[in-house]
């Protein structure tokens, strides 16, 4: 029986399961929105709230020893100090980053100093993981920048992806109105000189009366001419 067990295995050892949800708490509060199952989620949603209240815990006691020590309460601020860097150090246990741990104590604790609790949402998403068919779930921190947009909830737009080529029966179809339109574009140009043909015939008829009067001209053939100076130089070798 399982009394007294209250999280979820998740079908994962201890130490497996301690690095899962150390990498999915790390990369929630860097990008302030992550797509998982709905399970993970929900293990990984409890160990971010808790580490951002133990963060406004933090980021409190430094406000506080700031303000003393600029009083001239030394001690008080000594001690308040130290409550801070403990808070620190217990944070960096699970987040390793020093980046992602310095941004959840100087923007996303003061961020909720006055939330009581609800630092997440999860949304259910209308698809599921490829392979297993998971149902997928959006869990992202409340009132970020990021976050406030309600038409924004992580679902990136699927970008217009290349056509593939058809093949079989689809491919025939397609080809069809491209030849057609082909064929169209082959016959403009030769209606257009059928038109410019039958608007134009008296410059035709001009230009075959003139090629026929210099066929018939005494000077205008060169093939006569040639023969006629031929024929002498003949003359003059047999006659040598």
């Amino acid at each position: 029986m399982r009394h007294r067990v209250d999280h979820r295995k998740l079908g994962r050892t201890a130490a497996h399961r301690r690095a899962l949800m150390r990498s999915m708490v790390t990369s929630l509060f860097q990008t302030e929105r992550i797509t998982t199952t709905g399970p993970k989620a929900k293990e990984a949603r409890r160990v971010a709230e808790r580490l951002i209240t133990r963060a406004k815990k933090g980021y409190r006691a430094h406000q506080e020893g700031m303000s003393l020590k600029s009083s001239g309460q030394e001690a008080e601020a000594q001690r308040s100090e130290a409550t801070a860097l403990a808070h620190w150090r217990q944070a960096g246990r699970f987040v390793r980053s020093t980046t992602v741990l310095r941004k959840l104590f100087d923007e996303l604790a003061p961020l909720y100093l006055e939330r009581n609790g609800g630092y997440t949402r999860i949304i259910r998403l209308d698809q599921n993981r490829v392979g297993d068919n998971a149902r997928l779930v959006l869990l992202e921190l409340v009132d970020t920048e990021i976050t406030k947009k309600p038409l924004m909830r992580g679902i990136k737009k699927v970008e217009a992806e290349p056509e593939k080529p058809a093949k079989g029966r689809k491919a025939r179809a397609k080809a069809k109105p491209a030849d057609a339109e082909a064929a169209a574009a082959e016959e403009k140009p030769k209606k257009k000189a059928r038109k410019e043909k039958a608007a134009s015939p008296e410059k035709s008829a001009t230009k075959s009366k003139d090629k026929k009067d210099a066929k018939k001209s005494p000077g205008g053939g060169k093939k006569t001419a040639s023969k006629a100076k031929a024929t002498p130089k003949t003359k003059s070798k047999k006659s040598g």
